[in-house]
């Protein structure tokens, strides 16, 4: 992070400490390693978080400003790099998707072994939210790292989006299936091939035939043109998920005077709410766009059949569980506080999967 102290009419680069007097400049750098078009919860980096931060600290009257310099789609770092580069300092600010890191951030893979529960996306979020405040671990996994989570984000629900049409089970059996992260453990004892993958990568490989389907929210698939290559969208409603956060160095944190660095963790805290919102918003459009285009064809998957494949599953959320415990971490107590959450949420899973 680089600092410009403002004194009256000139302006110097210098490590000199803090004054009243001063008024001061930083620039920032925020990094995140897929387009904004292609997720709204990086574009409402770019639409909220950013001009947010800006506008409050032009209101607060201290004088300082924040400069951003934003380099999204890989320019700066890859996706599966934005944690590390965030800690090396490379990048200030970072959107990492937790999908692409469950040996780093473990905890924060929880949705994704809890599949089949709800499709609204603040359930998902407000439940992880309630684990931070009474979990110290979950904070605790960033230290490591030397950041500080600004915002936790979920994602509109995961469906099957495929070259060729999936109306039940049997449709789906022997398909080479796309996916990213913890989301490969869906396919754990079904009867098709699952090949780790991305959402940077699903076009291509598609279209190339290195599978046959992937699976990912439908909020992404205008952004991407993905009805080029796969123009069935199968409802299975395997669950909105919580699937990336907005990270910051702490030493960048740390050097912001402490009015600014008061902004941008209220801020952030916002941030996930708009984002949230903007992928239930995202997903619901992107059903209506890409129904309009010829020869897509939306798939409402049947409910026997979806509950079928949930019981069928082995139970990875114990197994999740388990494997936290003897890694150290507080595994059963996470599960339980996640699903209780969602209980008194209102939510209903296919399966109790802290209970069997």
């Amino acid at each position: 992070m680089r600092i410009t102290h403002l004194i009256g009419a000139a302006a110097v680069v210098t490590g000199a400490t803090f004054t009243p007097a001063m008024s001061d400049t930083f620039r920032l750098t925020v990094a995140g390693g897929q387009a904004p078009q292609a997720l709204p919860s990086l574009a409402a980096v770019q639409e909220f978080f950013i001009p947010e931060v800006q506008r409050r600290l032009e209101e607060s009257g201290t004088g300082h400003e924040i400069r951003f310099q934003e380099a999204y789609a890989g320019s700066l770092l890859k996706a599966g790099s934005v944690l590390q580069g965030v800690a090396d300092g490379i990048a200030d600010i970072g959107y990492v998707p937790s999908i692409f890191h469950p040996d780093k951030l473990p905890l924060e893979q929880l949705s994704f072994v809890t599949p089949f529960c709800t499709t609204d996306v603040a359930a998902v979020t407000d439940a992880m939210e309630k684990l931070y405040e009474d979990i110290p671990a979950m904070a605790e996994q960033y230290d490591k790292f030397n950041q500080v989570r600004l915002a936790g984000t979920g994602v509109d629900s995961y469906e099957l989006i495929s070259s060729k049409p999936v109306r039940t089970f049997e449709d789906m059996r022997g398909m080479k299936i796309g996916t990213a992260g913890a989301a490969t453990a869906w396919m754990k004892g079904v009867d098709v091939v699952p090949v780790q993958s991305n959402m940077m990568e699903y076009y291509n490989s598609t279209q190339s035939g290195v599978y046959d389907a992937f699976i990912i929210m439908p909020s992404t698939m205008p952004g991407m043109n993905y009805a080029e290559v796969a123009p069935y969208v199968t409802e299975l409603n395997y669950g909105a998920m919580y699937a990336a956060v907005l990270t910051m160095n702490k030493d960048s944190l740390a050097e912001l005077p402490e009015e600014v660095q008061k902004i941008i963790l209220e801020v952030g805290k916002e941030y996930g709410k708009v984002a949230d919102q903007a992928y239930e918003t995202a997903g619901e459009k992107a059903f209506e766009i890409v129904g309009q285009m010829e020869g897509t064809e939306r798939i409402d998957y049947p409910a026997e059949e979806r509950t079928a494949w949930a019981n069928d599953m082995d139970n990875l959320a114990k197994e999740w569980a388990a494997a936290q415990e003897a890694a150290g971490l507080p595994g059963r107590e996470v599960l339980e506080g996640y699903m209780n959450a969602l209980r008194e949420a209102g939510v209903t899973c296919e399966r109790d999967w802290d209970k069997e």
